[in-house]
Formats: structure tokens, C-alpha cells, sequence
């Protein structure tokens, strides 16, 4: 299909494990047509599951069962398809997938083919919660879609930049070489979005600049250091078990606990991997919830949220501490996604005690904070301290969109 001198529309499509986020945006020009979120998909709970579905800015809320994340993704083209009938600008030529964890298998956006798909196959287990969703949407859309091609951009790809001394693991270099055991990192396509944005409103080289990255949501969390627009290191690991504590995963950990877990409970290596990525995290500690929200409304009144509190804070400003320290002291510090945008009190508990390090957080500022990218540094801070809203889907349309006009250029 020819791409080169036409306007190209491209359905990006981010799945959470019980979500799934939508956007058609028009490319070169990045106007987003439609945009939506499926909520509460393949879960029980006891609120109804639910389509948010923009169109040209006008919203609507759709209750709908959404038994799982092909489900949720035949309702919403179901939506677009009604859409355009009065509006021939809403359509789409590509779908676009997030995709979390390639492994070693890929180090750019791909087109889906079935040797492509074939090797994600591989990959399933690397990210339990999110991987095989994934693989099954871009099947579902092989099967069911076939007229539209399928690219997926990996969340791994802006990490490849990191330094040996920082990506390899001190294992005997013979097991690390075999099963390509390093450092990973993921979150890449938000952290790149934020950093570039960051600059942009700044009006800053990105090449000049050093930057500390913090993408904390109610799912995962991870810190990015970032030199000269690359990534140098990164909170989460070979999974994204490691780092920082997150909604249900643990994240660092003495190895030694789990040996010993696994000898005193009997526990398979099915059922402890279950226990850190699902079992652990806020909800270990909390027990009540697994949202950092949830626990924030109760840290004055119960010690297990005041004590979850603590245990989040404290590992995010120990990455803080470690990454100003590689860095020789970062230029920009930004919080994103919907704990780092989103809760106030979080983002002024990271920055406490932190001026030693040109951190100093304007409280009013903070306060007041609503939405869009603003500035909440102090005057005395040496550095600028931004909230920039994530926008994944903007970021896999652009790199599926560099992928698409070079290989048009071949042919």
C-alpha cells in the first residue's frame, strides 16, 4: 500500500489488563479524530463495564459487556463504523499496537506478518499480565480485519540505549548470553513522549538536557534517567517486576525471600510469580485496595495506608537519589500518568528534602495543579519540575507512522 504523499489514519491501540485505550489520529498532522477508553474488561466488579468514545470532542458513555479485549475492540469499531456513516473523516488504513515485552526479538516498530507474529508467540510469559493480551488482539485482528495492516511499537525499543554497566545483571555471563538476560526497561513510549513535550515547552534541545522521568500509574510504575534525549537507565528490569512498588507488584526484592517463600508454602514457580506480580505491591501492603488513591484517602486515619505511603515514596525518591547522582544532577524532573498527574500529595512527598539535589517543589503550585503540561518548580529550583500528561497512543502513531513512509520509500 502506498503511504508516501497521502494523509494516513491510524488506529493506535494501548491494552491494559482490563482496558483498553483508542485513538484515531491523522498523520502527518496528528489530529486525533477519535479517542476512548473500554474500562473494567474481562473483570468482575461491581460497577457496569464501559466505553468512553470521543468523537471530534464530543463524548458519550456506553455501557456494554466487554467479556475481554476482542470484545471490547469489535464494540468500538462497531462505534467508528457509525461514526463515519455520518462523517466519511472518521475511518482508519492501520491498526497500531502497543506491545510490552519483545525480549531480545525486536528493536523497532514492526509490521505484522506471520513470522512476526510467530515470534511474539515467544514472548508471552516475559510480561504475564500484558503480553498475552496483546497477542491475542493482533490475532483477533489478523483474523477478523485482514483488509488492515498491523504494526506494534514496543515498549522496550527507547531503552536499548542504556550502558552495559547498567543493563547487565551480574550472572554467569554463559546464562545471561543464552537466554539474553539484561536489562530491559519498559515504559519507553511514555517516556520518550514526555521528554519530548517537556522540551518542546521549555523550548529546549533535547541534546542538551538531562532528565528524570517518572511514570507512576495505578498499574505500573517506573523511573527513567534520561542524557541527551537517550535512556541511561531505567527503574524496571528484564520484566517489569523490578523497581519501584506498584499496584500489585512487589518490585525490589532480596532473591533470597523468594527461595525461601517457595520452601515454606510449597509454592510452584507458577504460584510465586502469580504472588509478586498480582499478590504484592499496594495490595500486599493495603489489602483493601490495589490504587494508590484509594490508599491516600486513608493514610490519616489507617497504618497500613500510612505504611504503603511511606513504602511507595521511599523507593521512588531512592531512584530519584540514584538517577540526579548518574546524571550529575538533572536539568528536568516530570511526573506523569495518573499517580505522577494526578495526586498532589505524591508528587510533594517525592520532592521533600530533595533541594540538595536542585529539587524544590512551589507547594501552592502543586496544589492548584489541574490538567495539561504546566511548571511546578519553585523559584529557588535549579530544576524545572513539570507534570506532562502522557499520550502513548500520540507516540505509537508517530513511530508506526516513521515505519510506514520508510517503507514506502523503498519500493
Amino acid at each position: 500500500m502506498k503511504y508516501k504523499r497521502n494523509k494516513i489514519n491510524i488506529l493506535a491501540l494501548n491494552c491494559g489488563s482490563s482496558s483498553l485505550k483508542y485513538k484515531i489520529i491523522s498523520m502527518p498532522g496528528q489530529e486525533e479524530l477519535v479517542q476512548g477508553e473500554a474500562e473494567r474488561v474481562g473483570i468482575k466488579t461491581q460497577d457496569a463495564s464501559l466505553i468512553t468514545h470521543t468523537v471530534l470532542g464530543k463524548k458519550r458513555v456506553i455501557e456494554v459487556e466487554l467479556k475481554d479485549h476482542s470484545a471490547a475492540l469489535k464494540k468500538i469499531l462497531d462505534l467508528i463504523n457509525n461514526d463515519a456513516q455520518d462523517n466519511k473523516e472518521i475511518n482508519f488504513d492501520v491498526f497500531a499496537h502497543r506491545y510490552v515485552h519483545p525480549g531480545n526479538l525486536f528493536s523497532k516498530p514492526e509490521k505484522v506478518d506471520k513470522v512476526v507474529l510467530r515470534k511474539l508467540e515467544e514472548t508471552l510469559s516475559l510480561a504475564a499480565i500484558h503480553n498475552p493480551i496483546v497477542y491475542k488482539l493482533i490475532e483477533f485482528c489478523s483474523r477478523e480485519y485482514k483488509r488492515f495492516e498491523q504494526f506494534v511499537v514496543f515498549d522496550t525499543t527507547f531503552h536499548r540505549s542504556i550502558p552495559p554497566e547498567f543493563s547487565t545483571y551480574a550472572l554467569p555471563v554463559k546464562i545471561s548470553r543464552k537466554y539474553g538476560l539484561k536489562k530491559i526497561g519498559f515504559h519507553g513510549i511514555s517516556h520518550q513522549y514526555v521528554m519530548e513535550e517537556a522540551c518542546r515547552f521549555l523550548n529546549r534541545d533535547i541534546k542538551s538536557q538531562k532528565i528524570i522521568s517518572c511514570h507512576l500509574g495505578t498499574g505500573g510504575s517506573s523511573v527513567c534517567a534520561i542524557k541527551g534525549g537517550k535512556s541511561v537507565n531505567t527503574s524496571m528490569g528484564f520484566t517489569p517486576l523490578e523497581g519501584l512498588v506498584m499496584n500489585t507488584r512487589c518490585g525490589d526484592l532480596d532473591l533470597g525471600l523468594i527461595f525461601y517463600i517457595m520452601f515454606k508454602e510449597s509454592f510452584s514457580p507458577v504460584e510465586t510469580e502469580d504472588m509478586l506480580n498480582k499478590k504484592s505491591g499496594i495490595l500486599g501492603i493495603f489489602s483493601s485496595s490495589s490504587d494508590l488513591r484509594d490508599v491516600v484517602n486513608s493514610v490519616n486515619v489507617d497504618p497500613k495506608a500510612k505504611m504503603a505511603f511511606e513504602m511507595y515514596v521511599r523507593r521512588v525518591k531512592a531512584y530519584l537519589g540514584f538517577y540526579s547522582l548518574i546524571l550529575k544532577k538533572a536539568d528536568i524532573l516530570i511526573f506523569t500518568d495518573s499517580l505522577g498527574a494526578g495526586v498532589p500529595l505524591l508528587r510533594q512527598r517525592i520532592c521533600e528534602a530533595m533541594e540538595f539535589l536542585g529539587i524544590s517543589l512551589d507547594k501552592e503550585r502543586n496544589r492548584s495543579y489541574r490538567n495539561g503540561i504546566s511548571e511546578l518548580s519553585s523559584a529557588e529550583s535549579g530544576t524545572r519540575i513539570l507534570v506532562v500528561p502522557t499520550n502513548e497512543e500520540i507516540m505509537i502513531a508517530r513511530e508506526t507512522y516513521k515505519e510506514l513512509i520508510k517503507n514506502d520509500t523503498r519500493h
